[in-house]
């Protein structure tokens, strides 16, 4: 009996220092964190220094010739894209529409075949050098010559009827966005996310974040462009295309068939750091909307911290250095911009506090629960 109790007095004492040593060891992150707060900025530019920003360009708005322009950035996608275009010029539609493929510098020969099989259909083929994803959507809204605007990736597809869908809450409702519902597929099952059919007041966080299963109004366009050199280009639809918006409908109709692409940006993982083009596409989206005077409501601010928790998915599997520094930004930030807001969303409310906090030791647990 003595015996035990010599074991149990033992583990006492070296749980009782452990436990010392875990509070000086959190102490230590905690003052680190607090001490890097100020220049994370530069220190992250450092690692690795993104492309100019920007999201403004001229774009012509000319003459009405069409309902709808579609857009389509194309790369290597001879696999996929006759099946793309196939769903489009197969809708059954009294709406007319132009079809816009930029071809992204692809070295197949996907270009010289679409010319070839559609070449009665009302597709006009751009060829550019590799610039991106962004870039080719640029060029295909350089000059826009219908009432809305809709983007298709090369590897997807439009549901039968989704034009007619899109266009005729569109026109029934003057809207400048209507967005449908949209199908997951791959190799498996398709699976199908919807909407309710409903106007929507406040966008962020109600509308999905892409580019594509919907129509924009063509105005929303005309000095608006996708940020070039970057991945996630699609971060300023949320914040800097949505509130420009004055009305804007969801409706119950899928209209889009989405490809999971096991081999897209969304698997990329690693200390590959052009992930940390999340983290700068939302920093930079951030003080674009400063510039621009758009008003951040509750909404938004609830967007932009899911955006944030987005961003820490994406540098999870990088080291502790960066992810100390882009919690050091994302807390200064929280601290100096959204100083007068508090989420009302408890799924998220942890997360804000951690960050509120610049708090590393759990801001690296919670990195933990965060993994797909």
């Amino acid at each position: 009996m003595a015996g035990l109790f010599r074991l149990r007095d033992f583990i006492a004492r070296h749980a009782y220092v452990s436990l010392g040593r875990l509070h000086r060891i959190d102490k230590k992150i905690e003052d680190r964190v607090c001490e890097r707060k100020n220049g994370s900025i530069d220190k992250i530019r450092k690692i690795y220094r993104p492309a100019e920003f920007s999201c403004s360009k001229e774009n012509t708005i000319g003459e009405k010739k069409y309902n709808l322009q579609i857009v389509i950035p194309m790369y290597n996608a001879q696999k996929y894209i006759m099946r793309c275009l196939d769903s489009v010029f197969a809708q059954k539609t009294g709406y007319t529409y132009k079809v816009i493929v930029i071809d992204d510098g692809s070295t197949d020969s996907a270009s010289v075949l679409i010319k070839e099989k559609y070449k009665d259909k009302n597709l006009k083929v751009i060829m550019q050098r590799n610039k991106g994803t962004a870039s080719a959507r640029n060029e295909g809204i350089a000059t826009i010559e219908a009432d809305y605007v809709m983007f298709v990736d090369a590897d997807d597809m439009l549901k039968p009827g989704a034009i007619d869908c899109l266009l005729n809450k569109a026109y029934a409702e003057k809207a400048c966005v209507v967005e449908g519902g949209y199908e997951l597929f791959s190799r498996g099952f398709p699976f199908a996310i919807c909407h309710l059919d409903r106007e929507v007041p406040e966008l962020c966080g109600n509308l999905w974040g892409f580019a594509w299963a919907k129509v924009f109004k063509a105005e929303l366009l005309k000095d608006i462009c996708f940020p070039q050199g970057y991945w996630y280009e699609d971060t300023i639809v949320s914040y800097i295309l949505y509130p420009r918006c004055i009305k804007a409908y969801t409706i119950k109709d899928v209209v889009y068939r989405y490809r999971r692409n096991p081999k897209g940006f969304s698997h990329i993982r690693g200390n590959d750091v052009k992930l940390l083009d999340s983290f700068w596409v939302l920093y930079y989206t951030i003080k674009e909307m400063q510039s621009r005077g758009i008003l951040i409501t509750q909404g938004k601010y609830e967007a932009i911290l899911r955006s944030m928790i987005t961003c820490c998915k994406r540098v999870l599997f990088m080291n502790d250095d960066i992810r100390k520094e882009v919690l050091c930004v994302f807390s200064e930030l929280i601290d100096t911009d959204f100083a007068d807001f508090r989420t009302e969303d408890t799924d998220i409310a942890i997360f804000e506090k951690i960050v509120r906090n610049n708090d590393y030791y759990k801001f690296r647990r919670v990195l933990v629960c965060l993994r797909d």
